[in-house]
């Protein structure tokens, strides 16, 4: 696939992005107790779950006080018993990069995430989901 044309990766690597994203919400769906189905093949993505105790956001920019450059994560989990915020980034690479995408992606949101804990007066966590074409990094097994 690493040598096929730039179109068809671009789009390829899309699908996959979007199916990781889509998995997990699935599965923080379930944890959180807002949805019981166990399909995946069924369940849809939408950009704002919330109840008293959870806020899940997909793909949506997350305002603060201060202009953020990087502030659209690809999933926001605010757990509001727990009082922690999650920012899960997703990324799909090739083996040779994995550990550099892992990093971009903790630093992209470090701004945000001072923001976040200042404005919500809560621990925020930024949790890098990297996938290879063969593998998931180590982080992903803490959210999948």
């Amino acid at each position: 696939m690493a040598t096929q044309c730039g179109k068809m990766l671009n789009s390829d690597y899309l699908r996959r992005h979007n199916e990781v994203v889509k998995c997990i919400h699935l599965n923080l769906c379930r944890m959180y107790g807002l949805k019981k189905a166990r399909r995946l093949k069924g369940h849809s993505v939408q950009s704002t779950l919330s109840t008293g105790k959870v806020e899940i956001r997909v793909d949506s920019t997350i305002l603060t006080e201060t202009k953020v450059e990087y502030n659209k994560p690809d999933i926001f989990v605010h757990d509001k018993v727990r009082n922690e915020i999650n920012l899960i980034e997703v990324g799909i690479t090739s083996q040779d990069r994995l550990k550099q995408v892992e990093v971009e992606k903790c630093h992209k949101y470090d701004l945000l995430a001072s923001e976040l804990s200042l404005l919500y007066s809560c621990q925020v966590k930024i949790i890098p989901v990297v996938m290879t074409w063969v593998e998931l990094s180590r982080n992903a097994s803490k959210i999948i």
